[in-house]
């Protein structure tokens, strides 16, 4: 499943060219995803990093290249500076070989700044707070609101440690 996502990414970034960078979002970037085979649709969360989020011509590129379409236009935050920011939501199922489920990506279009706080998961949490988010994440996906606190609760943990240790600057 990774190596079939990452030869995807790989040849939407060759497409994109410089002026997009194709990175992987949440729990794909900290290599935490749970993949259940066959099961259910795969969610991938995906970013597409440009100067200038809110520029249309990015976006029809970006929807041209990778089949994604417009959904909407959200603030978000740039983390970790917390500056709020423009966001355009792309979305689309993507079928692929050897996968028996089509991914279903949401992509956000973000400015550079864009740090993603998921990859740091793996520096500065122990094995054992990652098993166990693990195993928490698994009994938690049917309840939103709870796996949702979860994630806030993780994020704020690793926020804390990474500035602690001069991984980031508040």
């Amino acid at each position: 499943m990774k190596k079939v996502l990452r030869e995807l990414l790989a040849r939407w970034q060759k497409n994109l060219g410089d002026e997009v960078e194709v990175v992987l979002g949440g729990s794909l970037a900290s290599d935490l995803f749970i993949f259940d085979e066959g099961t259910k649709v795969v969610d991938v969360d995906i970013r597409f990093l440009v100067d200038d989020p809110e520029d249309e011509s990015v976006r029809k590129k970006i929807e041209a290249v990778t089949g994604l379409v417009y959904r909407k236009t959200i603030t978000v935050e740039d983390w970790p500076s917390n500056s709020p920011s423009i966001g355009i939501m792309v979305e689309g199922k993507i079928e692929m070989a050897n996968i028996p489920l089509p991914l279903d990506i949401e992509g956000c279009i973000r400015n550079r700044k864009y740090v993603g706080w998921a990859r740091f998961y793996r520096t500065v949490l122990s094995l054992e707070e990652i098993e166990d988010f693990i195993e928490r994440k698994k009994l938690l996906r049917e309840n939103k609101a709870e796996y949702k606190k979860m994630k806030a609760e993780i994020r704020e943990l690793v926020e804390r440690r990474c500035v602690e240790r001069g991984l980031i600057k508040k």
